[in-house]
């Protein structure tokens, strides 16, 4: 396992157990993928992760999986990823919905994590309207993390698929690649 996937999917355990209880956490953590209000997370960031807040794009990746973990008051990890989610979200899965086709292609058009950040906070409130879905917090974040073409052409094959198979998930430590902007 590296590193990387080491530390999300501790990062991930670590929101999961910690909004149980800790009530000043998840207003802060809710707050985090703010840039108004980020700043009241950062102590959990490092706590949580060791995230390096000199790393701009690392730490509001971070910040984003934590706020929407908080905002959905999870209690577990999910299981779908970005795409299979976006797909949820679809009035009818088997026919085009121009609403959710616009937000996957918006994703798909983001060439860093920097561009893609700002869109996918938008992104994740919609998804997370829909009861259907249950994001897999622990690789959206990796995926963050490795943004690159592996991860969009992943998005869009999930999001594209004829058929959503919890059991056929794609579970290598790093499928998308080690892509970073």
């Amino acid at each position: 396992m590296t590193e990387k996937n080491h530390s999300t999917q501790s990062f991930v355990a670590k929101i999961i157990n910690r909004l149980k209880d800790d009530t000043a956490f998840r207003a802060a953590m809710t707050r985090a993928d703010n840039p108004s209000t980020e700043a009241q997370a950062w102590r959990f960031l490092i706590e949580l992760g060791n995230v390096d807040l000199k790393n701009d794009s690392e730490r509001q990746a971070f910040a984003l999986v934590g706020a929407a973990m908080a905002r959905e008051r999870t209690d577990g990890n999910g299981s779908q990823s970005l795409g299979q989610a976006l797909k949820m979200c679809k009035v009818d899965p088997t026919k085009e919905d121009e609403s959710v086709e616009r937000r996957l292609s918006r994703i798909l058009a983001c060439d860093s994590r920097k561009e893609l950040i700002p869109i996918l906070r938008q992104i994740l409130r919609y998804v997370q309207n829909n009861e259907k879905v249950s994001l897999d917090y622990e690789r959206l974040l990796r995926e963050i993390l490795y943004f690159g073409e592996r991860v969009k052409i992943q998005w869009a094959a999930d999001y594209y698929s004829r058929s959503f198979d919890k059991n056929d998930e794609n579970q290598e430590e790093d499928p998308e690649g080690k892509e970073e902007d």
